[in-house]
């Protein structure tokens, strides 16, 4: 079923320049404008400390993220699509376990945290990190499954620091 929904999705690359462009950006580069635009609300909308600790607990939820992926990698390495299939690949070869999938996994951390900050700017932001999900599976890196384990751990992340009693901290 996995396989079955990535050839679906992989099937349309290759098929269309702009496309594969759009595709290889999201891919690649979305990441970085959604952790900057995330920031740059964060910092520039003037409440103060609380703005400060809301970039802190993304990054906090990220680092979280991160580690708990490197663990799962540490028992299980999934390979990726391209080293298992013939697939249509319009990135370079990757050398890390697919699953899960650290684009998503950041993407979504940075969308569930701006989501808890301000719904109405948070749906804009998960509407960004699927397409870098989706992105991933169309240039051939990852499984369908893959992104939705970024996007589980993701949540699991940000619930997790969201649950720290910060007022105690600080």
């Amino acid at each position: 079923m996995d396989f079955y929904f990535f050839r679906l999705i992989n099937g349309f690359s290759g098929k269309s320049s702009i496309l594969d462009l759009f595709g290889i950006f999201c891919a690649k580069y979305l990441i970085f404008f959604i952790g900057f635009a995330a920031v740059g609300i964060l910092i520039f909308r003037g409440r103060g400390i609380k703005n400060i600790l809301s970039v802190f607990k993304m990054a906090l939820a990220a680092l979280l993220g991160y580690l708990i992926k490197i663990i799962i990698n540490l028992f299980e390495t999934r390979p990726r699509p391209f080293l298992a299939h013939d697939v249509n690949l319009l990135v370079g070869k990757l050398t890390d376990g697919s699953f899960p999938s650290m684009h998503t996994l950041i993407s979504f951390v940075i969308a569930f945290s701006m989501y808890g900050y301000d719904k109405k700017t948070g749906v804009y932001f998960f509407m960004a990190a699927a397409l870098v999900g989706l992105s991933r599976i169309y240039v051939g890196v990852h499984y369908p499954l893959d992104i939705f384990g970024g996007v589980l751990l993701a949540w699991l992340a940000v619930y997790a620091v969201g649950k720290i009693n910060w007022k105690k901290i600080f």
